[in-house]
């Protein structure tokens, strides 16, 4: 028998330079706020004009005059949060691969910028939440070696969550970290997780939050606040105005009571009539509408009937997903990691990513960005953000929700 490629035992590999990357670390969030604040000191605050001067009356000739009135003020007030993330490197890993000549990708490129992506991608996620932390909820399935949640987008392979009792937030009743997803969805809908090791079944059950990060790592009440807090009509307190008392410091929302209903031209009219009425804003003004991919979908359905296609047209579709009414005119954003089924109309210079430190990497007593572990051989690296999302004129910015959306993807 001959000498094969097979059996040849004296070949070389060839290896391609570079990585493959298959994950989406696009932050185009990021780019959204163009309101300018930046601060410094124990937080940040703003005065909220909450009512009128209302002592005017119509009287009779020589009547009395009302009794002087005022105007009401209140302080809303924003904290800083602060995002981290942390990097280890051996020193055997530098000796190894601090060149492309004999890897891929170099370690510090590998690690450093991939650590900065991954940061931006969470800011990502959290830009259009509510800033508890809540990453998906336990779907049909609550344990076992897999178990099901309706949003898997942001279950990443290898992070680690907690499970807290949607009704007792308090109560944490379990903990996993991921394994994989799968790219399926069930019937009804929902992700597959597979855990490193099998859920117990210790409490949770359907509609149970998932939370990033377990223990002192918890996000639990710590993200960022996101345009589902920011842009939203819920009673209580927000940024210390408490609009139980003030209900005019909130935002128009459209929802349907929790049943989900197709997108019409008529809530797109509705939403921007009620920015119109609230705020008097310029109706000349355009209005952003964030929304996900496959709400988009919906979007440019409504338009299916105005494309028109003659013998000389080689182009199929809409040059921009637009929606111009006498309020205004719409434009549209997709986002992958925006929530499913809603539509947040946004006012941009509303919007501001309220920075104290832009992301970057700690410096080290050296000026470097590596500090040597004097307990083992490797090198450690910290990156820090410091900053809030803030909105000045919550009603000059609108939410619609409970939007019908065919998911086809769990990643």
């Amino acid at each position: 028998m001959g000498v094969s490629i097979d059996t040849f035992g004296a070949s070389f590999i060839k290896y391609r330079p570079g990585v493959t990357k298959t994950l989406n670390n696009t932050s185009p969030a990021r780019q959204i706020p163009l309101g300018k604040v930046k601060w410094e000191g124990d937080r940040l605050l703003k005065k909220v004009h909450v009512s009128r001067n209302a002592a005017i009356a119509n009287v009779s000739d020589g009547g009395a005059i009302p009794p002087a009135g005022k105007q009401t003020y209140t302080d809303s007030e924003a904290y800083r949060k602060n995002i981290v993330g942390a990097v280890r490197v051996t020193d055997g890993i530098l000796n190894n691969a601090n060149t492309t000549e004999n890897s891929a990708i170099t370690v510090v490129k590998s690690e450093l910028e991939g650590l900065l992506e991954a940061v931006r991608l969470r800011e990502e996620w959290q830009f259009t939440r509510d800033g508890t932390g809540v990453v998906a909820t336990i779907g049909a399935t609550a344990s076992g070696a897999t178990f099901t949640v309706d949003d898997g987008r942001a279950l990443w392979d290898g992070a680690s969550f907690e499970i807290r009792d949607s009704t007792t937030t308090t109560t944490i009743h379990d903990e996993f970290t991921v394994s994989r997803l799968s790219r399926a969805l069930t019937a009804a809908g929902e992700v597959t997780v597979t855990p490193s090791a099998t859920l117990a079944a210790s409490g949770q059950a359907t509609g149970d939050y998932v939370v990033w990060g377990t223990g002192d790592y918890s996000s639990w009440g710590k993200d960022l606040t996101g345009l589902d807090k920011l842009i939203d009509d819920a009673t209580g307190t927000f940024q210390s105005v408490n609009v139980t008392t003030y209900p005019r410091y909130t935002s128009p929302v459209l929802d349907n009571g929790g049943v989900d209903r197709p997108l019409t031209s008529t809530l797109y009219r509705q939403a921007l009539a009620m920015i119109k009425q609230e705020s008097g804003a310029d109706a000349s003004r355009e209005i952003l509408v964030l929304t996900s991919v496959w709400d988009a979908i919906n979007h440019e359905e409504l338009h299916g009937g105005e494309v028109r296609i003659t013998p000389e047209t080689k182009t199929v579709g809409l040059v921009l997903p637009t929606f111009q009414t006498m309020f205004g005119r719409i434009s549209l954003m997709t986002a992958p990691l925006t929530q499913w089924g809603k539509m947040f109309l946004i006012d941009r210079n509303e919007i501001s990513w309220a920075m104290q430190a832009e992301l970057d990497w700690r410096k080290s007593d050296g000026g470097g960005i590596f500090e040597r572990d004097n307990g083992s051989l490797g090198y450690v690296a910290n990156a820090l953000e410091t900053a809030e999302l803030f909105i000045d004129q919550r009603n000059r910015c609108a939410k619609i929700e409970d939007l019908k959306v065919s998911v086809k993807t769990a990643f």
